[in-house]
């Protein structure tokens, strides 16, 4: 039903999926792209989501594609390397090259509600890491504060009245202010839900 009343391009760009998850406990629906050639990799190579912390954490310090001397690792870092899944490095002559890259980019998190005030609640686990947005399937009780607060906040305020879709405050542009191992579990997270 979400999907026939997103006019794509409008509040999503024109190449955007839209698919029901659950992340944080919280059921959304999200807008997201795939990295068509980081799926096709993955899928040739057998690799599964990457949920491990260390594993990410490690990811991050690798430069994409470059060869990086082992021996210039930390303990840690080697230990995570070891845990590190089938086709998420190449290790060759004492190096490690990372092949791996985030799968997905969520243009949008839209989180459904019966009331505006508890999906602005659940909408807020999704600040760090993109666009969010509440849609309200009912009449807005106090709509003046629950347009003031949406707007305080950034966060979309969609009213759904029969098929037609009522945006009463558009979502702010998310802007990724720093890369972080959250920000990329979140994404294998909903990964392994979209594969």
């Amino acid at each position: 039903m979400l999907s026939k009343s997103v006019p794509s391009g409008t509040l999503i760009p024109q190449e955007s999926k839209l698919q029901a998850v659950n992340a944080f406990g919280v059921q959304a629906v999200v807008a997201y792209r795939r990295d068509a050639v980081e799926y096709e990799r993955r899928a040739a190579e057998g690799t599964p989501p990457l949920t491990r912390p260390d594993v990410l954490d490690l990811l991050m310090g690798l430069p994409v594609g470059e060869a990086v001397p082992i021996n210039t690792l930390s303990s840690p870092e080697r230990r995570a390397l070891k845990a590190a899944p089938k086709g998420v490095v190449v290790r060759s002559g004492g190096t490690v090259t990372r092949q791996v890259v985030q799968p997905l980019r969520v243009d949008l998190a839209i989180v459904p509600g019966r009331g505006w005030e508890t999906a602005m609640e659940k909408a807020e686990h999704f600040t760090p890491f993109c666009a969010r947005a509440v849609l309200v399937e009912r009449p807005l009780r106090r709509k003046d504060d629950a347009i003031l607060q949406a707007d305080f906040y950034g966060i979309g305020l969609l009213a759904l009245i029969g098929n037609e879709l009522d945006v009463l405050v558009p979502p702010r542009a998310f802007v990724k202010r720093r890369h972080t191992v959250a920000g990329w579990k979140f994404l294998e997270d909903l990964y392994a839900q979209l594969a």
